[in-house]
């Protein structure tokens, strides 16, 4: 589905996009005060490169829209502080 746009919902860390694709945005749910997520291109913290950590010393949701796409290579996974931290990533798969 190249060209596509979707939005994919992860509550704590997991995987939120296998293969190729470009983020377009992010939105970060934490559920305390100095909650952060950390996002990676790749399928898991340990081989993935960290592209950015969005962290908060108040418990306000964050969206963030790029003015460009960030293409990732392998994926994207997301690591959240707790198991309640809730990270929407906004993405579209690339050829």
């Amino acid at each position: 589905m190249p060209g596509k746009i979707g939005s994919v919902r992860v509550v704590g860390s997991g995987v939120a996009v296998e293969g190729a694709c470009e983020v377009v945005g992010l939105i970060f749910w934490p559920d305390f005060d100095a909650d952060y997520v950390d996002v990676y291109d790749g399928l898991d913290s340990a081989g993935g490169k960290k592209f950015a950590r969005i962290e908060t010393p108040t418990s306000l949701t964050w969206g963030l829209l790029f003015p460009d796409p960030v293409p990732f290579e392998t994926g994207v996974y997301v690591a959240g502080k707790g198991l309640t931290v809730e990270t929407t990533v906004i993405f579209r798969y690339v050829d």
